[in-house]
């Protein structure tokens, strides 16, 4: 069989063509110039010297934020509520009225306390000008009218009662008129016995009855006057109102929380603390408090009010009080807080700013700078006061140590100390 000539000549060009490649690609390696290694500038970063210095440890611990007082404003007299004139959240001054009680029934109390008052004075005044007769007379229509005083009261009584079983009056309704039917009843008492002395006796004896009557009436009628009185409910102090629990036409006891009103021109900081922050801290003392809620305006001072004598058995932990002053109100009471104070002060340690250090694997590090070049030292760090850390081992003091600038370097950089 003969060889095609035609397709000998085209296996030999292909095969050919990968051995001119290689001579192609030797040739032109060997005429390459060699890579030239470029060199990284300087890179420009701040250092410190570590140093020896003193710095104060401190603790931090949770707190809440309450008014500085708070009162719970409960009726002296029951009744209906005749007003309401403030709201939660209203500011009221000292003396200013919360709510007020219909007060005819204690205007009617008054005006019966001092027409007994009036009586028992104009007895008394007689009594050194007459004569046994006039005195027995006297004695006589006091004992008379408080009689008829009682009987009415009763008979007012047994009308409420009724009314009571029936559901149409309330407890503190029938209370009242129970306490005026027993007061009635001591009048009765009392009158019966003058009467009995002065028919039994005169003179000297009998003014001293008439003088007693006098001072039993003024009593009365002082009561009286208080209780008219309390029939406006009052702001004990000046502050803010937290909480109300009374409404227009609702009947009230004198056991009913109506009103909290709190003062919170100054506020506390109550906290929890172990015992081995307590003894750190004493009453008067400046503590920082920050207060989370406000933002930039969070930062306050506080100063220690009172620190708890013994641990609480609950929690085992020591109460401590701080003192804010919020004449602004822009700390509202029920906000958490962070109080900070020193516990421990350490002399002469080897400091590097906190910024310095970084951790890799664990285990901490610094960028030295040793003749314009980055040298990465690992270091064992001790406690910190938040602004600089302890160096226990890896550091010397002098050392310069990079302070701005180590996030970018790796050890051998070449470096420029900038300012």
């Amino acid at each position: 069989m003969k060889a095609n000539p035609m397709r000998y000549a085209r296996f030999l060009r292909f095969a050919a063509l990968p051995a001119l490649a290689m001579a192609a690609t030797l040739l032109a390696f060997s005429c390459a110039h060699p890579k030239e290694v470029v060199q990284k500038p300087p890179q420009a970063v701040s250092v410190q010297k570590a140093a020896f210095a003193s710095f104060a440890l401190e603790a931090e611990y949770a707190a809440r934020i309450l008014p500085a007082v708070t009162v719970n404003i409960i009726p002296k007299v029951g009744g209906r509520v005749a007003s309401v004139r403030v709201d939660v959240g209203d500011a009221v001054k000292k003396g200013q009225v919360l709510f007020t009680i219909e007060k005819g029934d204690y205007d009617a109390q008054l005006r019966q306390a001092d027409a007994t008052l009036r009586s028992a004075r104009a007895s008394l005044a007689r009594s050194d000008e007459t004569g046994q007769e006039s005195q027995l007379l006297q004695a006589q229509s006091a004992y008379d009218q408080a009689v008829v005083a009682r009987d009415e009261t009763k008979n007012v009584r047994d009308k409420t009662k009724r009314l009571f079983d029936q559901g149409a009056v309330s407890r503190q309704q029938m209370d009242d008129i129970e306490s005026r039917l027993k007061a009635a009843e001591i009048q009765v008492a009392a009158a019966k016995k003058n009467l009995a002395l002065v028919r039994d006796k005169a003179g000297a004896q009998a003014s001293a009855v008439l003088s007693g009557q006098v001072d039993a009436a003024k009593a009365q009628t002082d009561l009286a006057k208080s209780q008219l009185a309390s029939t406006s409910v009052l702001s004990p102090l000046t502050g803010h109102v937290s909480y109300r629990d009374i409404e227009e036409g609702e009947m009230v006891g004198t056991s009913a929380l109506a009103f909290i009103v709190i003062d919170d021109s100054k506020v506390l900081a109550e906290a929890a603390l172990s015992d081995r922050s307590i003894g750190w801290l004493s009453r008067g003392m400046d503590v920082a408090v920050t207060i989370p809620a406000l933002g930039p305006l969070g930062e306050h001072s506080g100063r220690v009010d009172w620190v708890g004598p013994a641990v609480d058995p609950r929690t085992l932990l020591y109460p401590v009080r701080i003192i804010l002053d919020n004449a602004d109100g822009e700390i509202r009471p029920g906000m958490l807080a962070r109080i900070r104070f020193p516990i421990e002060e350490r002399r002469q340690v080897l400091l590097i700013p906190e910024r310095s250090h970084f951790t890799e694997n664990g285990l901490d590090y610094v960028m030295l700078v040793r003749n314009d070049t980055a040298v990465k030292r690992n270091i064992v760090l001790g406690e910190s006061d938040g602004s600089n850390v302890e160096v226990l081992s890896g550091l010397a003091v002098g050392d310069e140590v990079v302070t701005a600038g180590q996030e970018f370097l790796s050890d051998g950089d070449l470096v420029k100390v900038v300012q």
